[in-house]
């Protein structure tokens, strides 16, 4: 029983340790006028709702974000972001995120939701990334996230991902999503220091 609580304790404080190796990159932005796949043998999911998503290294693998509507189409008040995976390197199932994933690498963490206000979020490996919530001009909901002095509707992420050992390590990620302003697709490079 005593390492039972043992582990749970250490698995409830892991997420408090995480944030050090996301803050722990360098940064290069610049500008295109498209988006750049940089897996393009990987599939593009098109799923309802989708904000965006992120493919890594190893495989095809896919984790979806797509907003949660009510019945009026409007962000669900309990829920309004929901992450999963499509398992394309095996059949194009849809399936959870396990408990791990969703306390350390893809799991949505809400921010306070209050009536009037901006929703918002982040994910659980980048806590220091705020994406917001919010409807295009044709009412499709978009993530919104600030690079630079760019907000920028979120398209995808690609994490260059090393695996053995404990946990996997992330030396490099690319974030591309579109300027709102500007229509120019922005790329962000982070390169673990």
């Amino acid at each position: 029983m005593k390492r039972v609580v043992s582990l749970l304790f250490l698995l409830m404080a892991l997420p408090v340790v995480m944030p050090a190796w996301a803050r722990d990159f360098t940064s290069s932005v610049s500008e295109s006028a498209e988006i750049v796949r940089l897996r393009p043998e990987f599939k593009v999911p098109d799923e309802p709702n989708q904000l965006f998503y992120i493919q890594r290294s190893p495989n095809a693998n896919t984790v979806i974000y797509g907003a949660k509507l009510d019945s009026h189409g409007e962000f669900d008040s309990g829920a309004p972001v929901e992450a999963f995976w499509r398992k394309f390197n095996i059949d194009g199932s849809r399936q959870p995120l396990n408990f791990m994933e969703r306390m350390m690498a893809y799991g949505v963490r809400m921010d306070t939701i209050k009536p009037g206000q901006p929703i918002t979020f982040r994910v659980a490996a980048l806590p220091d990334r705020k994406l917001t919530l919010a409807m295009d001009a044709q009412h499709h909901p978009q993530a919104l996230l600030q690079v630079d002095n760019h907000t920028v509707k979120l398209a995808y992420v690609y994490l260059q991902v090393v695996e053995g050992g404990l946990l996997p390590s992330v030396p490099s990620l690319d974030i591309f999503g579109t300027d709102i302003a500007s229509g120019k697709v922005i790329h962000e490079h982070l390169i673990q220091r």
